[in-house]
This record gives structure tokens, sequence and C-alpha cells, in this order.
């Protein structure tokens, strides 16, 4: 989206959009279902100036009509302008809601008739209320961040066109987050241009009923940039298909609304191979790119040694329907010059084959790598990994789970870091959770955050390893509501019990009872910042400044849930990368190659001293979190 600093004013009279055009590389790079962060920029900034036109014509067309009309047209219009005043970033969001395209298209089409024109959704998007009771998910991976509101309520989302479900409840909210997880690691890790661009681009998801014959539906109206709707299937595979395939309708209409490539409508139809009914040109335009985002999904997919039978039919099935239509398009004379370019772009495009472009690694070769890095049977082992820094690996995280434990043995024991910052109050939420909320809303999201739950809770911001861990059949997780460690192993209820819930990562806490366990500490593809066994020394350093937290533990019923706050240390890793530097020119730290992945294995114990007396004698100054 456009950055503040280049959003257009509006004025009191007029809206004018500022010219947009797409630069001939990210238009060729949209051909081939690319494009990626800076096409979403440029498209976005076009439906920007469409919005702004939009508003004004509203207010045009309404001074034109019944005085009340006009007032009341007139009145939203002017807090529009004043919100633009007031706080641009704010009405810059407000102009980029994903459904004001569609409200004001309708507010224009019911003055055309004649009728009163519906502006409540407006007036809740001013106010901050829709989107204040929307759900919000969000799931990081490989520090990729996909955050969506699902927009379970509100009258706009018709416009989708299937049939909506009810408000959800938190077990159908937990159940989008864990599908959207699993969908959002397979984009990232294996499709990593479409993850860049649907993370930059889709800011909804409207839950959709399934078919009625239970099949999985979904839906990207033209209207509505930057939201999808889907019912929610069992297979992360086939949900991360389709926030490909509906993000690519999302894409297509917004350079149409910028470049037109076909003619005005024709009686003419057109078969297309994937449906029975003839289509007219643009619909015909608009199925064929997304095929092309089909086709590239699976194509990817047996890159990575994915899907098998599955991806092979799929994808030989696509690329034909894919081709087939493409030719059609291209002899139908029905394509403008920008057209035929564009589609001998997706024609090109999904002749590619598909190519291996980095070798699989298989279970055993981990194993050995692990071996030859110091990692051995018995050890207690604290891990902070990247699995996109390791590269393609058979099996994926489930393989390299497996990898770890076999070099570990049933002596040894796995332990991960499976914080949940995100349980914490609302007036925090943009260093707990990277966004806000209004002010106005911030009582009714404490009465919705979920108590947290060692056996159901998500971990937040510590990638996909951590969250595979934690769900294996007999890992053990700590009961902390905010810092919680999981482990698989001989030692697993050593390590996990006793977590106090007013202490993070100090001596109440597993990491005390790791360095007792003279345990080591695998930094996996990643570097020092993440290192947590560095914040225990912070609670041995005197002095440190302390914090006030807040966050949502269970209680007896009938209440099920309860606030909870406490004092502990305020914890600071901004020195880690710094510190962990210093820490490796003492040569206590083991490194090597695990994948693709630069590895670092050293103990937990001695590393902690050493931060210690790094801290003490001033290594950092700050003591900002």
């Amino acid at each position: 989206m456009t950055p503040a600093a280049n959003i257009p004013r509006v004025g009191r009279s007029s809206a004018e959009p500022v010219p947009r055009v797409i630069d001939p590389a990210t238009f060729a790079d949209l051909a081939r279902a690319r494009g990626g962060a800076r096409a979403v920029a440029q498209l976005g900034a076009g439906q920007f100036s469409k919005r702004m036109l939009l508003a004004d014509a509203l207010r045009r067309t309404a001074a034109a009509g019944p005085p009340a009309v006009a007032a009341e047209v007139a009145g939203m219009y002017e807090r529009l302008v004043d919100l633009n005043r007031r706080d641009r970033r704010a009405w810059h969001a407000v102009m980029m809601h994903p459904f004001i395209d569609e409200g004001l298209a309708r507010a224009l089409g019911a003055l055309d008739r004649g009728e009163h024109p519906e502006l409540g959704w407006l007036e809740d998007l001013l106010d901050g209320t829709r989107q204040g009771k929307w759900p919000v998910v969000r799931t990081v991976c490989d520090e990729q961040v996909l955050q969506l509101w699902l927009a379970d309520s509100g009258s706009l989302r018709d416009a989708h066109g299937h049939a909506l479900t009810e408000p959800l409840d938190d077990k159908q909210v937990l159940r989008w987050q864990e599908a959207l997880e699993g969908a959002w690691e397979i984009l990232v890790r294996r499709h990593p241009w479409h993850a860049e661009a649907v993370g930059a681009c889709i800011q909804a998801l409207v839950p959709l009923c399934p078919g009625t014959d239970g099949t999985a539906v979904s839906s990207a109206p033209r209207r509505a940039y930057g939201a999808i709707a889907a019912s929610l299937p069992d297979d992360p595979v086939l949900l991360a298909l389709t926030l490909v395939h509906e993000f690519l309708h999302v894409q297509l209409g917004a350079l149409l609304d910028l470049v037109p490539l076909h003619g005005p409508p024709s009686d003419a139809r057109y078969h297309a191979s994937w449906r029975p009914d003839p289509r007219p040109a643009g619909a015909l335009l608009r199925g064929t790119y997304a095929h092309l985002g089909v086709t590239d999904f699976w194509r990817s997919e047996l890159a990575a040694g994915m899907g098998g039978e599955r991806a092979r039919h799929e994808y030989g099935t696509r690329r034909g329907h894919t081709e087939d239509a493409a030719a059609t398009l291209l002899d139908s004379g029905e394509l403008l010059p920008a057209g035929e370019r564009f589609v001998q772009g997706v024609r090109e495009a999904v002749r590619r084959e598909p190519v291996v472009t980095s070798r699989l690694r298989e279970r055993h070769e981990l194993v050995d790598e692990l071996r030859q890095l110091g990692l051995s049977t018995g050890d207690t082992v604290l891990v902070h990994a990247s699995l996109h820094a390791l590269g393609p690996v058979r099996g994926g995280v489930d393989t390299v789970v497996d990898a770890l434990r076999d070099v570990l043995g049933p002596t040894g024991t796995l332990t991960v870091y499976t914080q949940t910052p995100d349980n914490s109050d609302p007036s925090r939420w943009p260093g707990t959770r990277g966004y806000a909320v209004p002010k106005e809303t911030w009582d009714s999201e404490r009465d919705k955050v979920p108590a947290f739950d060692p056996a159901r809770s998500p971990s937040f911001g510590v990638g996909v390893l951590s969250e595979r861990v934690w769900r294996q059949d007999g890992a053990m997780r700590s009961a902390h509501p905010q810092s919680s460690f999981a482990a698989l192993g001989a030692e697993a209820a050593y390590v996990t019990a006793d977590h106090a819930p007013d202490c993070h990562l100090g001596e109440d806490s597993p990491l005390a009872r790791l360095e007792k366990l003279d345990a080591r500490v695998l930094l996996l593809g990643v570097g020092y910042d993440v290192c947590t066994a560095f914040h225990l020394a912070e609670y041995r350093v005197p002095g440190r400044p302390r914090n006030t937290y807040s966050c949502v533990v269970a209680a007896p019923p009938p209440q099920g849930r309860r606030w909870y706050r406490y004092r502990d240390v305020l914890l600071d890793s901004s020195p880690f990368g710094e510190l962990g530097a210093a820490y490796e020119a003492t040569g206590a730290v083991r490194r090597g190659r695990v994948g693709s992945a630069d590895a670092r294995l050293f103990g937990l114990a001695p590393a902690v001293a050493h931060a210690v007396e790094w801290l003490k004698a001033g290594g950092s100054n700050s003591t900002e979190s």
C-alpha cells in the first residue's frame, strides 16, 4: 500500500486521484503470477485512488438529491476529511478497508435508484467498531507474518456470494488459527513469492459454509480488494492453494481497474475446459489467470518433492486447461494490445517445467550433520530453529523433529520455547501482537482474550518447530501463561514442572532447570538475538528494571477465566546479538552446517555465566524492551 508520506490529501470540495500506472516490469511479473509486494503496492495505490473517486462521487451525487440525504452523506464525508487532517494513517486504513469499495458502490447505486443509501457500515469503519468485533488471527513462519481479520459479521460480506457462517466462537477461531498456521508454513517454505504477495495484500478472510454437498467453497469479489472468502478445509495444502487462487482473482481485478485488457462485453462465449458452460472473454480471462496460479502451485509442490500423485495429476490437468484457455483468448479478437501481452505472458509462464532448485535433505543426513556438530545421545538441548534456513527437507518439520530425537535417543530431551505473548492486555498489542486496536474497543477485546491452556494455546512468533514439538504425543509444556516451554524425552517432566506464573525466564522457570541439567543450546539457522537462555542472566544482574505484565489464566467455573497481573524483570533481548558474538569469540561455541543452515551448539550454563558478567560490565546500556 502507499506509504503515508505519499498519500494525497482530501479537500472539502474535491478528491482528485493521483495518476497511477503499472511499470512494464511489474506488468510482466503480474502476467506470470508474480510481482510480490512491489506489485501489491502499485495495485493498492490504484485502489486507493479509485476509492477516493467513489467517495467524492457519492458526496456529489447526494448533493443533488433530497436535502436530508445530502446532509447525511456530507456529514459522513466531512468525518473522512476530518480524520485525514487528524490522523492520516488511520484515514488511509479506512480508505483501504477491504469492503469500502463495495459499500460506496452500493450507496451510489441506491442514490441512482432514488433510494436512501445505507451508510451504517461506513460509520462502523470510522468508529473502528466493525473491525473491533472481528477476531484477528496472526501466524509467523520464518519471520514472515500473515495477519487477517476473520470477518464473521457485517452486511457487506454477502458480496462473496456464498452462504456465510454465523459469528465464530473461540473454538472455531482456534480451528482457523491452526489451519492458517499450517497453510502459511506451506506458502512461506514452498511458495515464497506467493506468500510475500498474500501477506502484503490480504487483510480479511470471510468464513463461508461448505457447499451443500460438503465441498469447500471460496470467493474473491471484484469490489473487495484485500479480502477473500473460504470455507474451512481439513487439508492445509488445500487452504494454502485457496489463498493463492483467490489472491490472484483479487490481483487481476485490481489490475483491470488500471489497465483494460479486453474490450467491451460482447455476445460471444468461449469454452473453458474446467466448466461446462461457455464464458464471456472477461470471465475466461479471470478463470485462466486463477488457473495459472493453481498450475504454478502444483508445479512448486512437485519441485519440492511434495504432493506425490495428487500433485502430478493436478499439475498436468491444470496446465492443460490453462494453455487451452490462453490460446482461446489469443484467438478471440477481444483482447486489447495490453491484454495480448498479458495472456502471452500467462502462456509462457504455464509452460515452465517443474525444476527442483535445491536437493531435498533426508532424515539420515540431518542426523549425521547434527552428530558432526557435536549433539550426542543423552543430551538435553534447547533448540531455536528456522526451517526456512535449513532448506528443503523431505517430510518437512516432522522429519526435523524425528532427526533431533534420533540423535538424542531415549535418554535425551528436546526442549523448545513456546511463548504466548499475544495473551496480553489490548493496550500492549502493538508490542506483543504487532498491531493496535482502537482504545474504545479495549474493554470488549479484554473479554475475548482466551485463557492460556498448555494443551491448546498456539505458540506465537517462535517458528513451526516449536509449535510442532509441543503438539507431539508425549510432549509436556510448562504452565506460564506467556513464556512457556515444551519438552520431549527423559527429562521433560522435570524441565516443564513448577514454572512460576510470575517468573518469565528466571530462577523459577525451565531455563534454570535446564541449567541444572547441564543442557546445551542449539541455534539452527537463527542468531543469538533469539537465544532465550541469555534472559536467565538478566535475572542475576542487580538493579535490572521491572515491569507489570497482565494475561488471562484459567479460573474455576462459572467464570472459567480471569486476568492475572504480576511484576517481573523487564526483558530486553536487544543486546543479545552483540553478547553472543562476544561469547563466541571465547571459542566456546561449536559451529557447523545442518542442511543449508548455519548452526551453533554450546553449553547453556557457561553461556549464562558469561552473559551475567558481560551485562554487569555494561555490555549494553539499553533498558528498553
